[in-house]
């Protein structure tokens, strides 16, 4: 009897250990093994921004260089490109910032990174960060992913057909026009009027829209997270994934909505940017809005999905009969 009791007892801890490990699993996600995170915070810490203004030029981003972490990946502080300023708007008291983006079950903090509408007719932002060594050309294999939220704006009361530039870019020895090596944008400046992945490399442009076409200014509204894969192998061509709002962590669940392979290896990356901005169609559109910054080696290092209450709830609920069931 003594050693029966004993048994269910033991089976009893056995399956407590396996639902703490089970949450344990779900709550660490959050803090995957990843190369640095920068949710933009304003709390005053090593890895905290000055809240600012761009219109006014209070603390804008550029100059700003918070400590990166879990790892040193970055080799300086933002770069401002010319004038075009941007600022961290960060959460006041007691409320929510400026349009805040959410996306569902990925956790998110601090503030985040926009422009304001300036002089009652633009917006213009355009910042950089150096990566440490850069990324690529041609030196090693290495596969490494980028994930953020970005919301590219709209138009708001604005001539829907003159939304300018609005797009995420990677520089090769620079901050500029003249330095872009990988862009995932809109351009009506060019005639770019659905979402474009394009690389550019010394062996010259390619690019492929956003599924195949369709997908403008107007029908991406909102915020969305993207994934970008980012393949370098000096034997082969190296190769640029986009990922559109997946759900889960599991990179297989997903076909990339555009992939661009760049010629003989010879893609550099030196330097990541926000969302660069340049509109002057009015004062009545909403620039974007970027956040959310996680570099990793594997798709579910940037992807730290959290699980629905109801799912944690149930979970236990199944345990809990587990347990019950054991000690009848």
């Amino acid at each position: 009897m003594f050693q029966t009791f004993s048994n269910l007892r033991l089976a009893s801890l056995s399956l407590v250990a396996g639902a703490v490990f089970v949450v344990a699993m779900y709550a660490a996600t959050a803090s995957a093994e990843l190369l640095v995170y920068d949710p933009f915070g304003v709390s005053g810490g090593p890895g905290d921004y000055l809240p600012g203004n761009d219109s006014t030029g209070l603390n804008v981003l550029g100059g700003q260089n918070p400590v990166a972490s879990p790892t040193a990946f970055y080799s300086s502080g933002w770069i401002q490109s010319g004038g075009d300023a941007q600022a961290v708007f960060a959460l006041p008291a007691g409320g929510l910032p400026v349009g805040v983006m959410n996306y569902p079950r990925f956790p998110r903090q601090g503030g985040l990174v926009t422009d304001s509408v300036q002089f009652s007719c633009c917006s213009f932002g355009r910042n950089g960060r150096e990566i440490a060594g850069g990324l690529g050309g041609g030196r090693v294999p290495q596969t490494i992913y980028q994930s953020f939220l970005v919301d590219f704006g709209n138009q708001g009361t604005d001539d829907p057909t003159q939304f300018g530039k609005r797009g995420l870019e990677w520089w090769n020895g620079g901050i500029g026009d003249s330095f872009l090596a990988v862009e995932l944008f809109v351009n009506s400046f060019s005639g770019t009027n659905d979402f474009r992945l394009a690389v550019t490399t010394a062996s010259g442009t390619t690019f492929a829209d956003l599924n195949g076409g369709g997908l403008n200014l107007s029908n991406m509204a909102g915020p969305h997270l993207i994934v970008m894969k980012f393949e370098f192998d000096p034997a082969l061509a190296d190769t640029v994934s986009v990922y559109l709002d997946p759900t889960d962590s599991v990179e297989s669940n997903y076909t990339p909505s555009a992939v661009v392979s760049a010629p003989n290896s010879d893609l550099f990356i030196s330097h990541h940017g926000g969302l660069a901005n340049f509109t002057f169609s009015g004062a009545g559109h909403v620039p974007g809005r970027f956040d959310e910054v996680r570099w990793g080696d594997t798709f579910a290092d940037v992807t730290p999905f959290v699980p629905e209450p109801t799912s944690l709830s149930l979970m236990g609920l199944s345990l809990a009969g587990l347990l019950l069931r054991h000690r009848r």
